[in-house]
């Protein structure tokens, strides 16, 4: 059975949102601790986390039409950690 795509007021229904929100926060969580200290973990290893789950967020919204609140709210650190990544990629110090 094919699952359908979400309206904006429900929660994802495909198998690809729920991992994406998932991870997202997962992402959150990671990047609060380490930037305030509280979590000595390796920071690349958290916006790899980000931008898979950045990825994952996109190819939900456009490949499998999620059209939940949760897909497009975790877009925005999805798009943060696309971007960070590209600018510590683009203009190393």
């Amino acid at each position: 059975m094919k699952a359908i795509s979400s309206h904006f007021t429900e929660k994802p229904h495909t198998k690809l949102g729920r991992w994406s929100v998932g991870l997202e926060i997962l992402f959150v969580v990671l990047f609060v601790s380490v930037t305030t200290g509280f979590l000595h973990f390796s920071g690349f290893l958290t916006i790899t986390l980000g931008v898979v789950a950045g990825i994952l967020t996109l190819i939900a919204l456009i490949w499998k039409g999620e059209r939940s609140w949760l897909i497009w709210l975790m877009l925005l650190p999805g798009l943060f950690a696309i971007l960070f990544a590209l600018g510590e990629i683009l203009v190393p110090h």
